[in-house]
């Protein structure tokens, strides 16, 4: 674990955090604790004060480590009980940026890296402070990281009550190779073909009376990365995918069902020492015989606290939506239910979407009841998971290119959710887009807006100017912290991911975004994910169905060279 600060490129440090020293209430704070055990740190030796602001921009933020080298056998082609045949070796050189193109051979490829939180006062044209969440961990006995180039990782949910902030890594340092297709210690597929070390999916928490941190570790997500958690009336709600299963040998029924338990939307109570995690949604059988049980009060911290399904598909089944749902065949284990925007609206209802993947329907969901999680309320474990009336319903396996705007009717591939409390019947919804580069102009990329009437949303908006899709940027390492002085690449936008919004004094809105990326100069092989991307911003206006924007977007910061942007939150009064 590297516990001092780097590449931080703002213009201070926050050093009431840096001092925030503790000690670990558990014996879970590396991959090599039991399976089943969990831990919750954070509790500071003494109480400092705030460091938040209400009304400050949080965004989250991620940096490859310079000294880092990926060299020699990687950990794939391989399962956790059989020999790799044929090893793979990493490329050459494998430093920043190169490294990234090892996805041409190891489909697995990804390297932790540090995580840091900014904080962004209105107006300001940089970030004035930030705060290293995995140096910080380090401090408290925890190890914390990100992947790297998993961007859909380290999204901001602010809790219902206001006090703190949530997000999702890995309880392990940085620099380790393939760990966001690792097992769980407590999961484990043995046909996996990533044979990187079991790693927690951890929940981190930061408290912003005080500053402290609290790190919740769990067994979801084997073989796939925890995107986004919120913290809601005493209860983690968890969004992610899970399974990497090989196809020689197959995963037998057991090892699906397992997958299946530990997918889509999941939940955790903080501070929980069983890392074990309860998975939210009706259960959906393959075959139409299978049923699932939760595990019985009292049942010891093991695999059975998932719960069993019984007579589960050789295919896979679901928790909460199924293409069956539609009148189409079961699809294989969890893929319908491979969530990563997560958002709770004002009202307490509960929405996340899915946006990747060839597997179910790329749209905007509804968990559970409307207003389930207002006043004190809990999601059951069967909790309905379904598409919103008005979002899109054509299965993504279906998905074509899009060449022409008129093919363009409502968002395609979703990803962040905000809906303004001043006016709960819009809704802002990001577009990362299709990932193709040559398309962005004509394609679903940039900032949705839904308005509801009679219980069904439609779109009456989509945003895109001051954007730049599909038009090429430059990101240089003026300072030759990867290697060479100067060194450059271009990227080009094709989208948003994360967003996040506020309500003006003139009834405008403010929206704040990170931006998705397509076709880099470093070529074809080069993982997208590790682009630099842009904060950007725009304020719209809304007058009956009718949206406007005098300015279009506006860059606020371009990740530097060797780092990214995640997740973006608003501070608000605590």
């Amino acid at each position: 674990m590297h516990a001092k600060l780097r590449l931080l490129p703002i213009t201070a440090v926050v050093s009431a955090l840096a001092a925030c020293g503790g000690h670990s209430n558990g014996s879970a704070s590396t991959t090599t604790s039991t399976p089943g055990n969990s831990t919750t740190t954070g509790t500071p030796s003494s109480t400092p004060a705030s460091a938040f602001a209400p009304g400050n921009l949080l965004v989250s933020r991620t940096a490859y480590d310079p000294a880092f080298s990926a060299t020699g056998v990687l950990p794939y082609n391989a399962t956790p009980t059989t020999t790799n045949s044929a090893p793979v070796s990493a490329v050459s050189p494998g430093t920043f940026p190169n490294v990234f193109t090892n996805d041409a051979n190891d489909a697995n490829f990804g390297v932790t890296s540090e995580a840091y939180i900014d904080q962004w006062a209105p107006g300001a044209s940089a970030a004035a402070q930030t705060m290293d969440i995995t140096a910080l961990a380090a401090k408290l006995g925890n190890a914390f990281s990100t992947s790297f180039a998993s961007k859909s990782e380290l999204a901001l949910n602010i809790s219902l009550d206001s006090k703190s902030v949530t997000f999702v890594g890995y309880n392990t340092g940085v620099d380790q190779l393939d760990i966001s297709n690792s097992n769980t210690p407590g999961i484990v597929d043995t046909t996996n073909t990533d044979v990187a070390t079991a790693t927690y999916r951890t929940v981190g928490q930061m408290n912003f009376a005080d500053s402290s941190l609290a790190f919740t570790n769990t067994n979801a997500y084997a073989g796939n990365n925890g995107r986004a958690a919120v913290l809601a009336n005493g209860m983690y709600y968890i969004v992610g995918n899970a399974g990497n299963s090989g196809k020689n040998p197959k995963p037998t029924t057991a090892l699906l069902d397992m997958l299946t338990t530990s997918s889509g939307v999941q939940s955790i109570a903080p501070g929980s020492k069983c890392a074990y995690t309860q998975v939210i949604g009706a259960f959906q059988s393959g075959t139409g015989t299978g049923t699932y049980t939760v595990a019985p009060a009292g049942t010891a911290c093991s695999l059975a606290s998932i719960g069993t399904i019984a007579n589960g598909s050789s295919t896979g089944d679901q928790f909460g939506f199924s293409l069956a749902s539609l009148g189409t065949a079961a699809d294989k284990t969890g893929k319908d239910d491979n969530f990563r925007g997560l958002y709770v609206g004002p009202d307490g209802t509960m929405y996340t979407s899915k946006g990747s993947g060839g597997n179910g329907v790329n749209t905007v969901y509804q968990v559970g009841a409307a207003g389930a999680l207002a006043n004190g309320g809990t999601l059951p474990q069967n909790a309905a998971i379904t598409i919103v009336p008005g979002f899109p319903t054509a299965l993504a396996t279906n998905l074509t290119n899009l060449t022409s705007p008129s093919q363009v009717t409502g968002t395609v591939y979703p990803f962040g959710m905000w809906i303004p409390a001043s006016n709960p019947s819009l809704m802002f919804v990001a577009d990362e887009g299709d990932g193709v580069a040559g398309d962005q102009i004509s394609g679903s990329g940039g900032l949705w807006v839904y308005q509801k009437t009679s219980g069904t949303w439609a779109p009456i908006g989509h945003l895109t100017a001051g954007l730049n899709l599909g038009t090429a940027y430059t990101i240089t390492d003026a300072a030759g912290t990867y290697g060479s002085k100067g060194a450059s690449y271009t990227t080009t936008p094709d989208g948003l991911r994360q967003i996040t919004g506020q309500t003006n004094s003139d009834g405008s809105f403010t929206v704040y975004a990170t931006t998705s990326t397509i076709g880099a100069s470093l070529g074809s092989a080069f993982d997208a994910g590790a682009d630099s991307n842009q904060l950007v911003k725009i304020t719209v206006s809304v007058a009956g169905s009718t949206v406007s924007s005098a300015t279009g977007f506006s860059v606020m910061q371009t990740a530097p060279y060797g780092q990214a942007l995640r997740g973006v939150a608003i501070v608000p009064k605590f």
